[in-house]
């Protein structure tokens, strides 16, 4: 096993069992010459990055769109995978590592290694863990650089967001930030608290994001749209704001269950149609606001 530990500067399935996964197809733009945005089930995202040195894959989405997704990366590239990098542990970014990892170096930080060989308990399920090939051979902690296809790409750990570990990725030279589940975009982002996310770190590491990478960047997020970088701004702005007026309402003597009732988010219905709720944000913040 390979582990490097260098310090330089989870999703659920979404109502999976309602789920036709068969019929889920794959749509896939180029961002950049080599790197494809692919979009499975016009639900999670898949990058793909291809060139002399091999194919690289940011992401796996599900066990159960596996065929799918091969067959659009057969398309882009005629390289097996090189490198699966793996953002977070949830299992619509790592379900299809039993495939896509065979042969790869699954790149990710070491919680989603100690997820993945786990009995992995989801609701009533148990899968247990994943086979030895679809488990993250490669693990690190801060920041990992990695040259591949003349490319410089930057790998940062940004913990206490999403998960316990997430990871971006930045290609320097095109310019592109892959955020991974860091940015639901045009919507609430899901925290999974029980997997070491907090709403006010998830909050933080995007203010660090937008802080430290060029404001003309390409930003991909693991759901929804692709952004420029105003747009990240944006989205971040009415997530502060949001949570500004839930710290407001508890220091006013609110019950979350008031807040829901009196609809005081009101103003974000549309970032509560995808899969995290007005009331489900409400629910995800509350309990980390201080009452003063």
């Amino acid at each position: 096993m390979k582990k490097l530990i260098l310090i330089i500067l989870i999703l659920p399935m979404l109502g999976s069992a309602q789920r036709d996964y068969s019929a889920m197809h794959v749509s896939h733009i180029e961002l950049a010459p080599g790197i494809h945005r692919l979009f499975v089930g016009d639900i999670v995202t898949v990058v793909a990055f291809t060139g002399d040195d091999g194919l690289m894959v940011i992401d796996a989405a599900y066990e159960q769109t596996t065929s799918q997704l091969l067959d659009t990366l057969k398309r882009i590239s005629n390289h097996p995978v090189k490198y699966l990098v793996n953002t977070h542990l949830h299992a619509d970014h790592t379900g299809g590592n039993i495939e896509l990892g065979k042969g790869a170096t699954i790149i990710a930080h070491h919680s989603v290694k100690q997820w993945l060989s786990s009995d992995r308990k989801q609701g009533e399920r148990v899968p247990g863990p994943m086979p030895q090939h679809a488990i993250p051979n490669f693990t690190f902690e801060g920041t990992l650089n990695l040259e591949f296809n003349a490319e410089t790409l930057q790998m940062h750990h940004l913990p206490e967001g999403h998960t316990a570990g997430d990871v971006i990725i930045y290609f320097s030279k095109s310019n592109i930030l892959v955020m991974g589940d860091l940015l639901f975009a045009d919507n609430f982002p899901y925290v999974d608290t029980g997997q070491g996310g907090n709403p006010l770190g998830y909050i933080n590491n995007v203010r660090w994001i937008i802080e430290h990478f060029p404001q003309d960047a390409v930003v991909v997020g693991g759901h929804g749209p692709v952004y420029n970088m105003p747009q990240l701004q944006e989205w971040l702005s009415n997530l502060e704001e949001t949570i500004e007026i839930i710290a407001d309402a508890k220091q006013n003597g609110l019950s979350a269950a008031q807040m829901k009732e009196n609809r005081i988010l009101a103003k974000w219905e549309s970032f509560g149609k995808f899969f995290i709720t007005e009331d489900r944000w409400i629910d995800t913040v509350y309990p980390y606001i201080e009452n003063e």
